[in-house]
């Protein structure tokens, strides 16, 4: 009984972590001293973000993130678009302004500060947004040096594709949703680039290969389409790319 009321306590403790920047917005500082730091914006697929706690997998990879020293905030973008403006166009595109317009709220508050890198990562239909960022002109102004997504869905980026900033793809083979062909039929047409676009093929892993919970009930049973052994491959994928393109906190330019 005892250990389970601590066990409690510390879940409280932890969702406590997650504070709303805006009531679509979702903060995850690496820590309360308000430092400059690297950065990441997280997309989530499109059935939303669930129940942030322990086991959602925005939630666990926000924390991951925090461990390497990296803040994150989570954007709900689909509870956010009436209060965005410019929001418009083509998927990618609406979630692109409301990425940029959760940038300028954070940044009034001296948070995901432009002179520390920062990454966009996207699931399934975030990974619109992603994808978007990657092509922006405004990208690198932005702060951002790559982006992340995860069984992309890519119905609304341009063709031919302008990629400027590097990519990694996480996808299974068996995706039945977001298609490995789609993806490959992207980047084989993208315009000449010197832009990296690595795509990690998982064999047999299905959509949603990292969920080990439900989205809406993060302590519930693992879906059928969880793969262990691809999941955890991705994150080391991931340690990698961010390694590989100095998106740290020792990269902060100060001034």
């Amino acid at each position: 009984m005892a250990r389970s009321r601590r066990l409690m306590i510390l879940a409280l403790l932890l969702l406590a972590a997650a504070s709303p920047a805006r009531n679509h917005y979702y903060w995850f500082p690496a820590a309360p001293d308000g430092a400059p730091r690297a950065w990441a914006v997280l997309l989530p697929r499109a059935e939303g973000l669930g129940k942030l706690a322990p086991g959602n997998q925005y939630w666990d990879l926000a924390h991951w993130l925090n461990a390497r020293g990296i803040d994150a905030l989570v954007v709900d973008y689909a509870n956010a678009g009436p209060q965005v403006p410019d929001a418009k166009g083509k998927t990618g595109q609406k979630i692109a302004a409301i990425i940029r317009d959760a940038l300028a709220d954070a940044r009034k508050q001296q948070r995901m500060d432009a002179r520390c890198p920062g990454v966009a990562i996207g699931w399934s239909r975030g990974a619109e947004g992603a994808l978007t960022l990657a092509t922006a002109e405004d990208g690198s102004s932005q702060g951002f040096k790559g982006a992340v997504v995860y069984y992309p869905s890519v119905r609304s980026q341009e063709r031919p594709w302008r990629q400027r900033l590097p990519v990694i793809a996480l996808q299974g083979d068996a995706d039945g949703i977001a298609p490995a062909s789609s993806l490959q039929s992207l980047v084989s047409g993208r315009l000449p680039t010197q832009a990296e676009f690595e795509v990690r093929l998982y064999s047999g892993a299905r959509h949603r290969f990292d969920v080990a919970h439900p989205v809406d009930n993060p302590t519930g049973k693992a879906p059928g389409e969880f793969d262990a052994n691809a999941s955890a491959d991705a994150l080391a994928a991931i340690a990698s790319f961010l390694d590989r393109h100095a998106i740290s906190t020792a990269q902060c330019a100060r001034g």
